[in-house]
Parts: C-alpha cells; sequence; structure tokens
C-alpha cells in the first residue's frame, strides 16, 4: 500500500512544480543582453564606428529597445521580444564587425598592391625585368 500513495504523493508535488513553474515570472534574456554588449564592446575595439557606422548604430538602438522592452514589469511577450532584438543587436555588431575587418583588409591590400606597382616600376626603370 506504501506505493500508490508514494505514487499519488508524487503526482501531487508534480502537478504543483508545474503549476508553479506556470504561474513565475518569465526568465529575462539576460544571456542574449550580455552577448549584444560583448559584440558591440568588440565592434567598438574593431573601429565600426569609423568603417560601418550604420550597423553600429542599428546594434545599439535594437539594444536600447531591448532593454526599454524590459524596464517594467515585463510580460512573456515583452520578455520573447527583448531577446529577438538583443540577438539582433548581437548580430547588427557582428555585421559591423566584419565589415570594419574586410574594411581594413582592403586598404592593407590597397597599399600593398601600390607598393608592388612601385617596385615594379622601378625595376622597370633599373633594366630589371619585371613579372
Amino acid at each position: 500500500m506504501k506505493t500508490p500513495l508514494r505514487l499519488a504523493r508524487c503526482a501531487c508535488l508534480a502537478t504543483a512544480l508545474t503549476l508553479s513553474a506556470c504561474g513565475s515570472a518569465p526568465l529575462l534574456p539576460n544571456d542574449a543582453l550580455q552577448a549584444a554588449d560583448i559584440a558591440i564592446a568588440t565592434a567598438d575595439t574593431e573601429k565600426a564606428a569609423e568603417f560601418a557606422p550604420v550597423e553600429l548604430k542599428a546594434a545599439r538602438d535594437h539594444l536600447g529597445q531591448a532593454r526599454v522592452a524590459l524596464a517594467k514589469d515585463p510580460t512573456e511577450a515583452d520578455v520573447i521580444n527583448a531577446r529577438r532584438l538583443a540577438d539582433a543587436a548581437q548580430a547588427d555588431a557582428e555585421l559591423a564587425s566584419a565589415r570594419a575587418r574586410n574594411a581594413r583588409a582592403t586598404a592593407v591590400n590597397v597599399e600593398l598592391q601600390k607598393n608592388i606597382d612601385t617596385l615594379r616600376e622601378e625595376l622597370r626603370r633599373s633594366g630589371g625585368a619585371a613579372s
């Protein structure tokens, strides 16, 4: 007889835990906000403000909107929206970082090509063969 009683107690406990979980406040997307903050900080260090200002501004705007959504007693819909906005902010910041890296790499490539052209011209003038 102990087994059915234990089973009934476990069922009651499981039901109580399930109901209490449903009534609790939604979990805030702190991980998504932190990831967006880190991505924006990284974009700043990679000089995205110079090379990708539109994307960096979009990242900051999305992160600000996410924080506003969570500011006052957020509902579950607010939390979902804030997570979506924080994820968008992270994506925008990562795009800004990538564009900044690409712009810097392109500038280095252009400078190297100028140096190569200068060396070829000097070789040509001095009578050496350039390929």
